[in-house]
């Protein structure tokens, strides 16, 4: 593929394939995803140490009706989605079978998008939770640069640690392998500007 040259590429992969060193923090915030890989992930951490909670958050996402769409989108089998009605009650379920305590879960249940997972994340630590001020943001790889620039929009008084897990095979050195990897990551890349600006971030500024 020659649509950009090596230099690009490695520009490219490490401004969105970013993630740091696990530490010690008072959280673990798992965003919204029917993705197994997710669940398994904040477990780990979990029985790590790295934290005494986790937030798995998201109802399912705003172009669908329900999660049976989502996991039809996802996986082509809306079955998974049985017995749930939410991301959060399927990461939960995960996170249970994974061995991490029901009652170390917490669940943020109306997020429809990456923003809202944010902004209901913040009313929460106000609200009920106002001791955390470190967070382990354990997202999709592909997805970490926009959710770290978009929890830190929204949560300014509360560090984030971003730890990622690859999903859907798209890591750092497999993104460009394909047309599906390549369009998902300059989606990403385009996305980071698009929803960065105008009116409302130009007033967080």
């Amino acid at each position: 593929m020659s649509i950009v040259n090596k230099r690009s590429y490695k520009d490219i992969t490490d401004f969105i394939f970013i993630e740091d060193e696990p530490v010690k923090a008072d959280l673990i915030l798992i965003p919204g995803a029917p993705i197994k890989e997710l669940a398994e992930h904040g477990a780990f951490l979990w029985k790590a140490g790295y934290a005494e909670k986790i937030l798995a958050t998201g109802k399912y996402y705003f172009t669908y009706d329900n999660l049976f769409q989502e996991f039809e989108k996802f996986t082509g089998d809306g079955n998974n989605a049985l017995g749930e009605e939410t991301e959060a009650q399927f990461l939960k379920k995960l996170l249970i079978e994974h061995g991490v305590s029901e009652n170390a879960i917490i669940t943020e249940e109306e997020s429809m998008n990456t923003f809202e997972n944010a902004i209901n994340a913040g009313k929460l630590f106000k609200e009920e939770y106002p001791e955390v001020k470190h967070i382990i943001l354990a997202c999709q790889a592909f997805h970490a640069r926009r959710a770290l620039m978009t929890f830190q929009s929204e949560l300014r008084d509360i560090e984030i640690t971003v730890c990622p897990v690859v999903t859907r095979g798209y890591s750092r050195e497999t993104w460009m392998d394909t047309q599906k990897g390549y369009n998902l990551i300059m989606g990403e890349l385009r996305k980071c500007g698009e929803y960065f600006a105008g009116e409302r971030m130009y007033r967080l500024c």
